[in-house]
């Protein structure tokens, strides 16, 4: 089956188009970024075949153009910028052109060539506010968004139910929680690295790692379990709902210690400890206050949906990918 991956190159992208090579699928990396050299010889030794396009979502005659030209039978539009408050205003246009306009393009071609299915790749930030004020949030808590990202994300939510409604489009959306895996690297695009990407690129150059003296609760999910959930939709057959919390359900309480202990197994060298009063940490949990941890029920009951067997197995696999594949980051 021909996919395009629309952001393929970005990190939950990258997650995405290697395990749909690893089945065998036909897959089309369309992204305005190079695909990293190190992620090709990779995914050339898996039995899927690979094309890398370069396309730009914000131009919509190229989009159109690179539907016409691959005609896939099912679409995963990952391509997103994350953007903090600083790029919020110093890239406004931008950021509205390639995450709400950039959806619209991709939703529009879909519909001229025929799409089966496509997955719109969204974030539990689609939630704004919400995140904070309960402690578990489902599809059916109102969103409250509340940052330049958060609202495009929702929009964009918004303009694919209406693709569905009004021209029959086969779409449907999937929040990610915080997402942390093998992959993930500084795209330029993503104003938010997870915090154990942070700890292991203080702890590759050498430096202490000073962790929050209180530690934000985060909706953490694996970035295998992401790719397999997006493929689980691609693949059902019928789908009950447009929009599904893609996560893993688990309280990653003290996961700043906890990772730390467990990326010295390869990297003897790890040094943290726990930020004195009034000192400054020098990695992040992605804000201060605890977040709601999403609901997974919609999608595992529907999919069967599960994600892998505890924090620290996923860690622990995430710690060899990282000793595996150091080619990556160097």
């Amino acid at each position: 089956m021909k996919i395009l991956v629309t952001g393929g190159t970005g990190f939950v992208g990258l997650n995405i188009v290697e395990a749909l090579l690893a089945r065998g699928d036909e897959v089309v990396v369309a992204s305005d970024a190079t695909l990293p050299a190190y992620a090709r010889s990779v995914f050339e030794r898996l039995p899927g075949r690979l094309t890398d396009v370069r396309a730009d979502v914000a131009d919509s005659a190229a989009v159109d153009a690179l539907f016409a030209q691959h005609r896939p039978v099912g679409v995963v539009h990952a391509a997103v910028i994350t953007a903090g408050e600083v790029r919020e205003f110093a890239a406004f246009d931008r950021v509205v052109d390639v995450n709400l306009k950039g959806t619209s393009h991709v939703l529009a071609a879909a519909v001229a060539h025929g799409v089966r299915r496509l997955v719109y790749t969204s974030s539990g930030s689609a939630y704004g506010r919400a995140l904070v004020e309960s402690a578990t949030v489902t599809e059916e808590t109102p969103a409250k968004p509340d940052n330049l990202y958060s609202i495009t994300k929702h929009a964009s939510e918004r303009v694919c139910a209406r693709y569905c409604e009004l021209r029959g489009l086969d779409v449907v959306c999937t929040r990610l929680g915080s997402v942390f895996g093998p992959w993930e690297r500084n795209t330029g695009v993503r104003d938010s690295l997870s915090l154990p990407f942070q700890v292991f690129r203080h702890a590759a150059a050498g430096n202490e790692v000073i962790l929050p003296r209180a530690e934000a609760r985060r909706d953490w999910v694996y970035s295998r379990d992401v790719a397999s959930g997006v493929l689980g939709l691609l693949d059902a057959k019928t789908l009950r709902h447009r929009l599904y919390n893609l996560s893993s359900g688990i309280d990653w309480k003290d996961f700043g210690p906890s990772w730390c202990e467990t990326l010295k197994r390869t990297m003897p060298q790890v040094r943290f400890r726990i930020a004195t009063e009034n000192e400054t940490p020098n990695v992040s949990f992605l804000g201060h206050r605890d977040r709601a941890l999403m609901s997974i029920e919609r999608l595992s009951s529907e999919i069967g949906f599960r994600p892998r067997a505890g924090r620290e197995d996923v860690s622990a696999e995430y710690v060899t990918w990282l000793d595996t594949h150091r080619g990556y980051h160097e």
